[in-house]
């Protein structure tokens, strides 16, 4: 009997290995002959005053191939819109755009994005994070797009970890994303379920984002990039996100309590039903925190000891490529099983608080279900 409950609580974990194992194939080459010109770089900024100046340095010393930077400061409460000004002075590229009062029904964000694709030039538009850093000419995904007829392409970025609290939860982002997408299928279907997308670095072609609506699309949703481009899909559009970890890099926290509150921003907004929701939660803490304990219990009781050895080293396999694929901190492997219960009720947090709560706050924004 216990065999088939050891068997039961694995079948997921190799399911994700399968996943996991094909992710390590998920590469992305860069354009060495880039002729691409015809590009507007969109940066919506809400009190990004520390980060503001670093991604746009980041932007010139590493592109050329651009008409235009244009900043949205999205009525930030720091000293952003300074900042934006001395960048101003030094190119005659960098423009700030006109900014509107936030339209009731609009997350900030959806919102100042769809304001700058208005007010650009350029036959394709790229939106990048204020706390990015780019590391290669933005362009090159313009060629990439047209080789592969993408009328929208995001670059999945490196994460940039330096404090204990990111170094031991950021990998579970990767590690959701990457053991539930099968990225080599993504390219090759056009299932919307397939659809995935980093805020931190996505490419459009104007004319469609226009035909389409853009981020009006979801001008309501906190998990707008991955939920667009499942639509783009549904539409009849091809979409794709890219390895971009030596195109672009993202710090996108600092503390454990950025970290819990951004998480939970996107965690339950994520998924479109609640049983998807209760469902997802059901499996990862079964799978990656329950089936650890009951193997490890098992060695010390003699239980099937040698059975329960293999799967609890089996169990840790998924977490230990996507360490080896994204050169991560040793340490999270170690700490994943309570990682994922944290992520268990960072989940419950999330649901709980847009469900019944006041809603979820970001940025000193109170979002409400819509």
């Amino acid at each position: 009997m216990i065999e088939i409950i050891f068997i039961v609580l694995s079948l997921f974990v190799f399911y994700s290995t399968l996943i996991v194992f094909s992710n390590m194939f998920w590469k992305y080459s860069s354009f060495e002959n880039i002729k691409n010109k015809n590009l507007s770089i969109l940066i919506p900024a809400r009190n990004e005053e520390k980060n503001i100046k670093n991604c746009i340095d980041s932007i010139i010393n590493t592109n050329k191939n651009f008409n235009e930077i244009i900043i949205y400061d999205d009525h930030s409460t720091d000293s952003t819109r300074k900042e934006i000004e001395k960048l101003i002075k030094i190119n005659n590229k960098i423009k700030i755009a006109q900014t509107k009062e936030l339209e009731k029904g609009w997350t900030g964000k959806s919102f100042a994005c769809y304001e700058l694709a208005k007010q650009s030039s350029s036959e394709w538009i790229i939106y990048i994070d204020a706390d990015t850093t780019v590391l290669e000419d933005l362009s090159q995904l313009i060629d990439y797009a047209k080789e592969n007829r993408l009328s929208m392409l995001s670059a999945w970025p490196k994460i940039e970890m330096k404090s204990f609290s990111e170094k031991i939860f950021m990998p579970l982002l990767n590690f959701i994303v990457f053991t539930t997408c099968p990225m080599f299928i993504a390219k090759k279907r056009k299932s919307d379920n397939l659809g995935l997308a980093h805020g931190a670095c996505i490419l459009f072609r104007k004319e469609t984002y226009k035909k389409l609506g853009g981020h009006k699309l979801v001008r309501n949703d906190l998990f707008e990039d991955t939920r667009l481009a499942r639509i783009f899909r549904l539409k009849g559009e091809n979409t794709y996100c890219v390895n971009g970890s030596k195109i672009i890099s993202v710090k996108m926290y600092d503390s454990f309590s950025s970290i819990w509150n951004g998480f939970k921003k996107n965690y339950y907004p994520s998924f479109s039903k609640d049983i998807s929701f209760f469902l997802f939660q059901f499996i990862f803490i079964i799978s990656y925190f329950v089936a650890p304990l009951v193997y490890f219990s098992s060695i010390f009781l003699n239980s099937n000891k040698e059975l329960a050895i293999f799967l609890l080293c089996f169990n840790f396999v998924p977490i230990i490529i996507i360490n080896l694929k994204f050169k991560y901190n040793l340490l999270s492997i170690f700490t994943h099983p309570f990682g994922i219960l944290a992520m268990f009720f960072l989940g419950i947090d999330s649901w709980k608080n847009m469900k019944y709560g006041k809603g979820l706050f970001w940025k000193d924004r109170i979002y409400e279900k819509s």
